[in-house]
């Protein structure tokens, strides 16, 4: 497998690392911090009798692949991009041996992998780095895609670039989110693809988490997740329409980066608090900015109405509108939600779509009359159920009993 292009592809990465390091130090400022050491030198505790391998870019695809870590977690270590996503991995699962990985030179991918007893990876989604996956083939480790997805942009580099990665994928089986990406994973020559689902649907949680605040007075709250850049101008203009209808609106903004808050809070006109200051929403409160990790679900779950960030971006191409529809919360997108067509595609009927100018325009009748709201929840609801079992199928493709 060590192809001319793949010896390049290493002399390359290694002589850009000069340049990549730094820049990787800046970026992940606002994603949770960048251990330098770690990449160098990642190591795992305690990882001797685990089988298995999942591998997960950051905090929301180890957030979606819980169901499937819960399965196996007896067995299982697990490995992320970002040091936020190991430390969310951490907290989910305390006595699973978790580390990021390695930059990924072969000797660096080599010595890590060597290290490891285990017979099968399962890659969340499609996160392709070579030398660890060629690291993981020598050394006799079977590679799966789990809950797969290949979109457009994806699809014409991997074509492109098909010379080099074609001798990778068809040693890897591809476990599919929808038949369009099965379709791709074909026509690029994985060694397997099959359709098995969203892993997603299996992730949400219908009760929420308890959440350790107090809100006084009867208030209605949107709560804005996981919002970019330019998204709380647009809650803040529609803040205070809303506000000339329900004088006690709260407006509840958790950034996807929270690095931002203090820009966040320097935007915002009104009365401002923050969850990692107090613990108490005054009456007079317009905005509560979350800056902890983790408990936007707990946050959706207090809310009336539930606007997903990043759907209102075309550089971010939305998040996921899972979590508070679960909860039977009606769910508002932009018009911005590519990173997640397949989910929505099966949800659409229960979405209120909008863009920025109309949102007072479809979020007020929901905020008004209940029926209304009622319906909207329950379609949810009805089509999450009807997605649900995805866990077990990929169990079943990766044949993880007969191990």
């Amino acid at each position: 497998m060590r192809t001319f292009w793949f010896v390049l592809y290493n002399v390359i990465f290694f002589l850009l690392l000069p340049v990549y390091v730094p820049v990787a130090k800046q970026l992940s400022k606002k994603r949770g911090g960048f251990s330098l050491f770690s990449r160098f030198f990642p190591e795992f505790k305690n990882s001797e009798n685990r089988d298995l391998w999942i591998h997960c870019a950051s905090i929301g695809e180890v957030n979606s692949a819980k169901p499937l870590i819960a399965k196996i977690k007896d067995r299982v270590v697990i490995t992320t991009f970002t040091d936020y996503g190991a430390d969310r991995a951490r907290k989910l699962f305390p006595n699973v041996p978790v580390s990021v990985i390695p930059f990924d030179f072969k000797p660096l991918t080599d010595r890590f992998v060597n290290k490891l007893s285990v017979k099968k990876l399962l890659v969340y989604e499609t996160e392709i780095w070579p030398s660890l996956l060629i690291s993981a083939i020598e050394k006799g480790i079977e590679p799966y895609i789990v809950s797969g997805k290949i979109t457009e942009k994806s699809y014409g580099n991997y074509r492109r670039f098909a010379f080099f990665l074609r001798p990778i994928v068809e040693n890897i089986a591809f476990l599919g989110r929808s038949s369009s990406d099965v379709e791709k994973a074909k026509s690029l020559g994985f060694k397997r693809a099959v359709l098995v689902g969203d892993l997603k649907f299996d992730s949400v949680t219908f009760t929420p988490p308890s959440v350790d605040i107090i809100i006084e007075g009867t208030r209605k709250i949107v709560v804005w997740g996981s919002t970019h850049e330019g998204e709380e101008k647009i809650a803040e203009k529609l803040h205070f329409s809303l506000k000339n209808v329900f004088p006690e609106i709260l407006t509840i903004i958790a950034p996807r980066h929270i690095g931002r808050v203090n820009t966040i809070k320097s935007l915002l006109k009104g009365k401002i608090a923050v969850r990692t200051e107090t613990d108490k929403i005054e009456p007079d409160i317009d905005f509560y900015i979350v800056d902890t990790i983790g408990e936007l679900v707990g946050f959706y779950g207090l809310g009336d109405v539930a606007v997903i960030g990043g759907t209102f971006s075309k550089d971010v191409g939305g998040h996921n509108p899972l979590e508070p529809m679960a909860l039977g919360k009606p769910v508002v997108l932009g018009f911005y939600y590519y990173q997640f067509e397949d989910v929505v595609k099966k949800i659409k009927e229960a979405v209120v779509f909008t863009d920025e100018n109309s949102i007072f325009d479809k979020i007020f009748p929901i905020l008004r009359d209940f029926s209304f709201y009622r319906r909207i929840s329950d379609a949810g609801l009805k089509a999450i159920l009807k997605e649900r079992g995805v866990t077990d199928k990929i169990l079943k493709e990766v044949d993880i009993e007969s191990l």
